[in-house]
């Protein structure tokens, strides 16, 4: 007969046995509730986010190509122009700000591609740059990571534009494609010789001294349009009685974005002049179209005998009505 003390033994192995036995039945009923089917591993979790894939770096667009008027009027209302440079294939984007550009205006980085989501990101203006407070067109082309389907609208989302962590949506349409400007917009432009020539405007059709050029005025010259973006009216006083001892009108030229330079010559040698004074106008063709809706900054030289130079800023409603 056996001791008590082989029967705890045997009592004890046992019990041991039977909770091992317990243990693996467990482990057993809940790899059965976990689902799936017998033979297969349990799927993997969803990922959290999906890829993102990046297209090339940024390249800058020729100015030649942003020499657009709608482009600039587009830009200059909403801020931003998104366009296809390739369709289905890569963008342009365009924007406005310092005629320096560099690290005085916002930079993009490459376009993202989310499924059919774009987005693109950009770093903020450098701080610490001395920029000109002058207003021109920036472009880039962003190449896609994968072509898209370029025949249905195209959402791109444009991040920290502002430098404030602001996200904005804007839409491309097919049709909406970056396109050379016409070569030099001839609608505008007379290729005859002598086109851009200024030319006297009548007398009679000018308005009353006074209400162009009040009294103290200095330097004597006013400038309206006569043709917003195209064309300039200049007024100055000078001599009735000896014409010869006024200056001579030269031409404009299209100096920077919204910035125009009107050129005078005064007659040479010493001139015994008469001094009434009387208005005197002329129409000053322009070279090249300008967009008129921001207003721009008119230098004209060489009106003044004392050399002094008149800047005027010109609104897009000072217009020269002519009877």
């Amino acid at each position: 007969m056996a001791s008590k003390a082989e029967f705890r033994m045997r009592r004890s192995a046992r019990a041991r046995t039977l909770a091992a036995v317990a243990l693996t039945g467990a482990a057993a009923l809940l790899a059965a509730c976990s689902g799936g089917t017998p033979g297969q591993s349990a799927a993997p979790s969803a990922p959290t986010g999906g890829s993102v894939d990046a297209g090339a770096a940024p390249v800058a667009i020729e100015p030649e190509l942003l020499a657009n008027d709608a482009l600039f009027e587009r830009v200059s209302a909403d801020g931003v122009a998104v366009l296809w440079s390739e369709p289905g294939e890569s963008l342009a984007v365009v924007i406005g700000g310092s005629g320096g550009g560099g690290g005085c205006i916002p930079q993009p980085n490459p376009a993202e591609l989310d499924g059919e989501a774009v987005t693109i990101a950009f770093d903020p203006p450098d701080p610490a740059m001395m920029c000109t407070a002058d207003f021109a067109l920036h472009g880039w082309t962003l190449g896609l990571p994968e072509p898209v389907d370029a025949t249905a609208p195209l959402d791109v989302q444009l991040t920290d534009l502002q430098g404030e962590g602001e996200t904005r949506e804007v839409r491309v349409s097919p049709d909406d494609v970056l396109t050379a400007p016409a070569d030099p917009q001839p609608s505008l432009i007379d290729d005859a010789p002598g086109a851009t020539a200024p030319t006297p405007i009548p007398a009679e059709q000018l308005p009353p001294l006074d209400t162009v050029i009040p009294p103290g005025t200095l330097p004597q010259v006013a400038v309206q349009w006569l043709e917003p973006g195209a064309s300039l009216a200049v007024m100055t006083v000078g001599s009735m009685v000896a014409p010869d001892c006024n200056a001579t009108p030269i031409g404009a030229t299209v100096t920077g974005p919204g910035s125009i330079e009107v050129a005078f010559a005064q007659p040479e040698g010493d001139m015994d002049c008469p001094a009434d004074g009387g208005l005197y106008g002329w129409e000053f063709p322009l070279p090249e179209q300008v967009p008129a809706a921001l207003g721009v900054e008119v230098t004209v030289t060489g009106a003044s005998h004392d050399g002094r130079e008149a800047v005027i800023a010109l609104a897009p409603e000072d217009v020269l009505e002519l009877p």
